[in-house]
C-alpha cells in the first residue's frame, strides 16, 4: 500500500477569533501557515480514521469515527475525498521513519469553523504565496520607470468582475438592466438560484486570493461540483495567473512569422477534435485558432517546438477564451505547472512521471501491476498521453472541463488521482485481458465507466490521497537511479522506452494508415471519376470549338453576303435619289412657268374684268339715252 498506517490528531484545531461585531478574523497564512501538529505529539491519545458520506448534492460530509487499528490506504482507496485530509497526519512507508505533513487553516464563516486545507487547498495557497512573491519582485523591479506590475492582473480584474456581474445577473434571472459590479457581488440573497452558488463565485471573481485564503476548503469542494462554464475561463485564469497583456503582445507578434512546424500542425488539425463541431470544419474559425495558439508556442518555446499533445490541452482552453487568452494560460500552464517537461525532447518530465506513476500503481493495485507486467504492457504504451492530453483525446471535452477544473487548482499530481480511479474502478476488466484487447482497453474503453457519471469519477479522485513527501522521494529515488545507471545504460533505457514508444505509435500509425489507404482509395476513385469527366469535358469542348469555327465562317459569309447586298442597295438608292432630284428641279420649273403663267392669266382677268365695267356702265348710259 501507498502508506502502511495514516492517522490524524484527535484535537481539532483551534476555532477562528471572533471580531466584535461577530465576524470571523482571517488568519495569516504563509505557505505552509496556521495550525501545525503532528502525531508525535499528539501522546497516546487514540488515533482517530476518517470517513466520508457523498450526499445528494455531489458534496461531501467527513465524520470523524474512532478506530483502535490503523487505516490501510489499498483498502480505502475510495474512503476519502481529499479535503477531508485537513488535519496533520503521519504517513509511513514501508517501515521507514513517520513523515509528518501539515497541512493549513483558515477561517470560513459559512461553516462556522476552521476550514481545512485539503491537497487542492494547499496547492493553490502555495501558488498565490508564489505568485504575490513574485508579483513583489517584479513591482520592486519596474517602481523606478512607473510602471506597475499589478497593471496587468488589475485589468484582468475589471474585466472579470464586470463580465461575472452580467453572467451572475443572467443566471440568477434578474430582471435589472444594469449589475454594479462593485457592490452587487457580494449582495446576500441572490444564491443557488440555478443550482449555482453565485455567492462564493461572486467571492472568488471579485477577490480570488482573499477568498482562496479564507475559505480553502469550500473553494475544493465548489471546484469539486465544477466550475460555472459561463466564467470557466475567467477562473481559470485567476488560479493559473494567466493574464498578462506582454504574453498577448507576443502572440500578436508570434502569429506574424513562420514556423517549421506549420505543416504538421496542420495535418494534425483535423484528427485532434474530429468529432467536436468547433474544431471539425477544416480551415473553420476552431481550427484557425487551434493552428494559431499551437504555432505561436511552436516559436515562443523552440525547444519544445510541436507535439500534437498540445493541441489537446490547448483545445478546452480556446472553448473557453479568446485564442491570445489560451495562448496566456498555455504558457501558465507549460511553465508554472511543469508540463514543459513532459514535451521536451528527453521527455525527463514524462519519464520522472510515468516511474512515480509505476511505483504508486505497485503499492495502490498490485494486482493491476502484477498483470500488467505479465502482459508486458508497459506505462509508456498507454499512460503517457493521459498526462500529456490530460485525457483530452479519448474523454468527453465536457468531463475534460471538470478534469482541468481540478489540474488549475492541484497541478499536474491530479492526473495520479485520475488514473488510479479509473484503473481502480476498472480493475475487474483488465484482470481478465490479455495483451492486445488489454492494450486497447487502456487507451480507449477505460473511460466508458465515467462517460455518464463525471461527478462519480471526481468523487473517487479526490478520495485518493497522494503524499506530496512521497512524490518528491520518488523523485529522488529516480534522479539517483539515472545516475547510477551511467551514460551507455541510461542511453539503452531510452531507447529501449524509445522503442516501445515507437512500437506503440506505429501500432497508432498502421490504424491510421489503414484510414489513410482507404481515404487514398476513395480519393482515387474520385480521381478517376474527375479524370473522366475532364475527357467528356475536353471532348465536348473539342466539339464546341469546332462548332464555333463553323459558325464563325458562316457568320465571315454572311457578313460578306449582307455588306455586298447594302452596297448595292446604297448605289441603288443614291441613283434613284440623284434621279429624284433631278424630277424634283424639273417640276419646279414647270411650277414657276405656271405661276407666271397663273399670274399673267388674273392680270388679264382684271383687265377684262375692269373692260366690263366699263362696257356696263356705257351700256347704263346708252339705255338711259334710249
Amino acid at each position: 500500500p501507498l502508506a502502511s498506517s495514516l492517522r490524524a490528531s484527535p484535537t481539532p484545531p483551534p476555532p477562528a477569533p471572533v471580531s466584535a461585531s461577530g465576524a470571523t478574523t482571517p488568519r495569516t497564512l504563509g505557505f505552509f501557515a496556521g495550525w501545525r501538529r503532528s502525531l508525535a505529539s499528539a501522546g497516546s491519545n487514540t488515533p482517530q480514521s476518517f470517513a466520508s458520506t457523498p450526499s445528494s448534492s455531489s458534496s461531501s460530509s467527513s465524520s470523524f469515527t474512532s478506530a483502535s487499528s490503523r487505516l490501510s490506504m489499498d483498502s480505502s482507496l475510495f474512503s476519502a475525498p481529499s479535503l477531508l485530509f485537513e488535519e496533520p497526519a503521519i504517513v509511513t512507508f514501508g517501515g521507514e521513519a513517520p513523515a509528518t505533513i501539515n497541512l493549513a487553516f483558515a477561517s470560513d464563516d459559512e461553516d462556522g469553523g476552521a476550514e481545512g486545507g485539503s491537497a487542492t487547498s494547499q496547492f493553490i495557497l502555495s501558488r498565490i504565496e508564489h505568485d504575490a512573491s513574485r508579483r513583489r519582485a517584479a513591482s520592486d523591479a519596474s517602481s523606478a520607470s512607473g510602471v506597475g506590475y499589478a497593471t496587468s492582473f488589475g485589468a484582468l480584474a475589471d474585466q472579470l468582475r464586470s463580465g461575472f456581474a452580467s453572467v451572475r445577473s443572467a443566471g440568477s434571472g434578474s430582471q435589472k438592466s444594469t449589475v454594479d459590479a462593485s457592490s452587487s457581488l457580494l449582495t446576500p440573497g441572490r444564491l443557488r438560484s440555478d443550482g449555482v452558488d453565485w455567492e462564493f463565485w461572486g467571492k472568488v471573481i471579485n477577490d480570488y486570493e482573499a477568498t482562496a485564503r479564507r475559505h480553502p476548503r469550500q473553494l475544493t469542494r465548489q471546484l469539486q461540483q465544477g466550475i460555472p462554464s459561463s466564467i470557466r475561463g475567467m477562473v481559470w485564469q485567476l488560479m493559473s495567473n494567466g493574464k498578462s497583456p506582454e504574453l498577448e503582445v507576443t502572440y500578436r507578434t508570434l502569429l506574424t512569422r513562420t514556423s517549421t512546424h506549420e505543416q504538421q500542425i496542420q495535418r494534425d488539425l483535423a484528427r485532434t477534435f474530429p468529432r467536436h463541431a468547433h474544431f471539425a470544419e477544416p480551415g473553420g474559425p476552431g481550427q484557425e485558432s487551434l493552428f494559431n495558439v499551437i504555432k505561436a508556442y511552436s516559436l515562443f518555446d523552440p525547444e519544445v517546438g510541436y507535439c500534437q499533445g498540445l493541441a489537446f490541452i490547448a483545445g478546452p482552453l480556446l472553448l473557453n477564451m479568446p485564442d491570445e487568452e489560451a495562448f496566456c494560460v498555455l504558457v501558465r500552464l507549460m511553465k508554472g505547472y511543469n508540463f514543459r517537461e513532459l514535451f521536451t525532447t528527453s521527455m525527463a518530465g514524462l519519464q520522472l512521471r510515468l516511474y512515480q506513476f509505476d511505483k504508486l500503481l505497485e503499492e495502490m493495485l498490485p494486482a493491476v501491476a502484477k498483470h500488467l507486467e505479465e502482459q508486458e504492457i508497459k506505462s509508456t504504451m498507454y499512460a503517457s498521453q493521459w498526462f500529456m492530453t490530460l485525457f483530452a483525446y479519448r474523454f468527453p471535452l465536457e468531463i475534460v472541463f471538470r478534469i482541468m477544473d481540478i489540474v488549475f487548482a492541484e497541478g499536474i499530481e491530479a492526473i495520479f488521482r485520475f488514473s488510479f480511479a479509473l484503473l481502480k474502478r476498472n480493475q475487474d476488466v483488465i484482470l481478465s485481458l490479455e495483451f492486445e484487447p488489454l492494450l486497447e482497453f487502456l487507451k480507449v474503453g477505460l473511460f466508458d465507466a465515467y462517460e455518464n457519471s463525471v461527478d462519480t469519477l471526481i468523487l473517487q479522485a479526490s478520495g485518493i490521497y497522494l503524499s506530496k513527501t512521497r512524490l518528491d522521494k520518488l523523485a529522488l529515488e529516480h534522479t539517483e537511479e539515472q545516475r547510477k545507471l551511467g551514460a551507455d545504460q541510461l542511453t539503452s533505457n531510452v531507447l529501449r522506452s524509445e522503442n516501445r514508444r515507437l512500437q506503440d505509435s506505429l501500432r497508432r500509425l498502421e490504424v491510421s494508415f489503414d484510414v489513410l489507404s482507404t481515404e487514398h482509395g476513395e480519393l482515387v476513385a474520385r480521381h478517376r471519376d474527375a479524370r473522366t469527366a475532364t475527357d467528356l469535358a475536353a471532348t465536348r469542348a473539342e466539339e464546341l470549338e469546332l462548332k464555333v469555327d463553323s459558325l464563325q465562317s458562316v457568320l465571315a459569309a454572311e457578313r460578306a453576303r449582307a455588306e455586298a447586298a447594302a452596297k448595292d442597295e446604297t448605289d441603288l438608292l443614291a441613283r434613284t435619289n440623284f434621279e429624284l432630284t433631278r424630277a424634283n428641279a424639273d417640276l419646279v420649273d414647270r411650277a414657276e412657268q405656271l405661276n407666271a403663267r397663273l399670274a399673267a392669266a388674273r392680270a388679264r382677268a382684271d383687265a377684262l374684268e375692269r373692260e366690263r365695267g366699263r362696257l356696263m356702265r356705257l351700256r347704263h348710259k346708252l339705255g338711259g339715252l334710249l
